[in-house]
């Protein structure tokens, strides 16, 4: 074992364990060989420690810390409000996750923000591979949403016949003027 005063270089020390070359933490070693060594009894330098700046979480973690919430944005497709940020599936350097089979991304250039509807759309098109002539959002027929809205039906439900969001169906009934229903309670014990 290196003593402490060989693994200073340059005025920080160093992990002790040969090859290593992370930050000390305590007793001469990095946080991972330290947490080894307290639960092991030794630091299993033969083991090694796994890159922790290209998992899915840290690469998400980086995205809110660079871009910012994704809430504060609009949706990239219908223009609502964002609710997560969506891999766009672009960089050719493409990670999966081991375990899940998330493709992601390091580049926080390659997401979007997109509402959860848009999202869950977007991820079922990347499983079912679509004609490209077919790609792209869906068009909204507003005459056929407007009917529909007129004999009753809610927007929630004219939004999954059209396979458009909530919030697209709204904002185009707005569009045409036509006076939107209060949302109907939800009670069960109403009757």
């Amino acid at each position: 074992m290196i003593q402490p005063e060989q693994a200073r270089a340059g005025g920080a020390r160093r992990c002790t364990v040969p090859g290593c070359g992370r930050d000390h933490k305590a007793h001469g070693y990095c946080r991972t060989h330290y947490r080894r060594w307290q639960r092991h009894g030794e630091p299993l330098a033969a083991v090694p420690i796994a890159d922790t700046g290209t998992s899915y979480r840290a690469a998400l973690t980086q995205l809110r810390a660079s871009r910012g919430a994704p809430d504060a944005q609009r949706c990239a497709d219908c223009a609502g409000l964002a609710a997560v940020w969506a891999y766009d599936g672009t960089d050719p350097d493409e990670r999966t996750e081991p375990g899940r089979g998330r493709r992601y991304s390091l580049d926080p250039a390659r997401y979007r923000p997109l509402c959860r509807f848009c999202h869950r759309r977007a991820v079922l098109d990347r499983a079912a591979p679509v004609p490209e002539a077919r790609r792209g959002a869906p068009a909204l027929d507003v005459d056929r949403a407007v009917r529909l809205y007129a004999a009753g039906a809610s927007a929630a439900g004219i939004a999954a016949l059209l396979r458009v969001s909530p919030d697209a169906v709204l904002r185009a009934l707005r569009a045409r003027e036509v006076v939107i229903r209060p949302a109907r309670p939800n009670n069960s014990r109403a009757f």
